[in-house]
């Protein structure tokens, strides 16, 4: 009941935060839906909603070192149910930035490029594997320092977490999460480079995608990650590698990523490679070819992804997507 009333508060903070057109207000709101129908052409024909998106946060009239921002959302994946995703209070002070609350830890790099952004209908496999919380609801409780230099070209984050994610909630918690991530601009923002660092004390943790299901592991869990990215005004490439090791089992997997602007179409070409720890699987390759038409930016946009999922060097499954991208406000 209380996640219900959490959202209808939410929603009416959007809207009445937009009608105040007299002044500047001190919140905004925006949000988006994607809409999808997937097919296999055998098994699988339906459509869903991938995701509604809904934020608020502050705006610089609210304070010039405090904001903040809420963000929800919802998904045929979960039944229909919104889903709290961000709780974030920060504090500017100079070069820094302190973060505190429920938010995503900083580790990777298109973890952190909008999926509303990505040419492809959905993040690496390895992304979603092998992040810090992948499969523990993305999100972390903690607190996080961003340090940004004065020519905007060198980034540090450092957070601690509480380590389990927010599907529940511990009182009796024992582990932690450590995180590092830096990131270098060269050549005016053309290229991208950086790397990211995570310690876990995990205590009874199921590490779906990477451990069986059957097995809580308690132990050290150590993740690292590296990525570089050349961007230019109409083309992106992009690369990423991670790796996790559990005291005797390691999971790692890269992948590749370019697309090519064209007047209002956007070409996308992906691979990606994925080892879990588990012997019994066999490597998992994932091809992507995907073709977009931006209508009026990201704001609408048509999008058709093929996938086509590669095990022991044969063709196991091929999926196309058509998704329908549509924001709910102007102010993107």
């Amino acid at each position: 009941m209380k996640r219900y009333l959490l959202n209808i508060t939410l929603l009416l903070v959007c809207f009445s935060a937009s009608s105040q057109e007299t002044e500047m207000p001190k919140a905004d709101w925006n949000g988006y839906t994607q809409l999808r129908f997937t097919s296999n052409f055998n098994e699988v024909n339906s459509f869903s909603m991938r995701r509604l998106k809904l934020w608020v946060n502050s705006t610089p009239s609210f304070n010039n070192r405090w904001g903040w921002k809420v963000q929800t959302t919802l998904t045929s994946n979960q039944n229909e149910k919104f889903f709290l995703q961000d709780v974030l209070v920060y504090y500017k002070e100079g070069q820094f930035q302190f973060n505190m609350g429920q938010f995503v830890p900083h580790f990777s790099l298109q973890r952190f490029q909008p999926d509303f952004q990505i040419p492809l209908t959905e993040r690496s496999t390895v992304i979603d594997a092998l992040i810090p919380n992948g499969t523990l609801g993305v999100r972390d409780i903690g607190i996080e320092t961003q340090y940004t230099s004065k020519s905007k070209q060198l980034k540090a984050w450092l957070g601690v977490f509480n380590g389990y994610g927010i599907k529940e909630y511990r009182f009796d918690n024992t582990g932690i999460l450590l995180t590092q991530k830096t990131a270098l601009n060269i050549n005016n923002g053309h290229f991208h480079l950086g790397y990211s660092f995570m310690y876990r004390k995990a205590n009874n943790l199921k590490v779906q995608k990477i451990l069986p299901d059957s097995i809580t592991y308690s132990g050290g869990d150590i993740r690292l990650n590296a990525f570089a990215q050349y961007r230019t005004k109409h083309f992106s490439v992009q690369a990423e590698y991670l790796q996790a090791n559990f005291e005797g089992y390691k999971s790692d997997g890269w992948y590749l990523l370019a697309n090519l602007l064209i007047g209002k179409n956007i070409v996308a070409a992906s691979w990606n490679m994925y080892n879990d720890a588990i012997e019994s699987n066999p490597n998992f390759t994932n091809v992507h070819l995907a073709y977009s038409y931006i209508a009026d930016g990201d704001k609408l946009k048509v999008m058709i992804d093929n996938g086509i999922n590669i095990q022991q060097n044969a063709i196991q499954n091929y999926v196309i997507t058509l998704q329908l991208q549509i924001f709910l406000n102007d102010n993107l």
